[in-house]
């Protein structure tokens, strides 16, 4: 088994770093239309916080959850800090969950189909769909003009030595 503690440690500190760098970002370029799956940073950033907060609800037992719809209008800056609380309480939640071995997560998704995976698997899968988000945020701000962090994962294995 996998050490999911350290797996959703990983994409805490790489959701931080992306975050340190969105935040020197001007004003104008979290709605600056890029393209791609969602074609802004706020969208993009949007996306990852509503899809992290799900799953955090799922693994505390809520198999689906509305999102705020006040998020829609947040400030960027706003939902950063959101988005980085979140990736706080999955951390803690998965802490707390590990001991049990590997329980069954049971959700439903928007499209209304119920599923049960274990936690390695559920936990596998956060950390992929946010990495892969992840490259879409540092390709915008690269176009942006910026030059995200590295977050690959021995970044934060190597960082984890010190």
């Amino acid at each position: 088994m996998i050490d999911l503690v350290k797996i959703i440690r990983y994409q805490q500190w790489a959701n931080r770093k992306t975050a340190d760098g969105l935040k020197t970002l001007p004003a104008d370029a979290a709605d600056k239309e890029f393209g791609g799956s969602f074609s802004s940073l706020r969208l993009t950033v949007l996306h990852m916080l509503q899809a992290d907060y799900r799953w955090l609800h799922r693994l505390n037992g809520v198999p689906i959850v509305d999102i705020p719809s006040e998020w829609e209008n947040e400030k960027f800056a706003s939902l950063i800090n959101l988005w980085l609380d979140v990736q706080d309480q999955l951390v803690s939640r998965v802490r707390e969950l590990v001991p049990q071995g590997n329980p069954m997560v049971k959700f439903t998704t928007a499209k209304g189909d119920t599923y049960q995976l274990p936690l390695e698997e559920v936990i596998t899968h956060v950390v992929n769909h946010s990495t892969y988000h992840r490259g879409q945020v540092a390709n915008m701000m690269r176009m942006a003009g910026a030059k995200p962090e590295g977050t690959d994962y021995f970044l934060f294995v190597v960082s984890e030595g010190k």
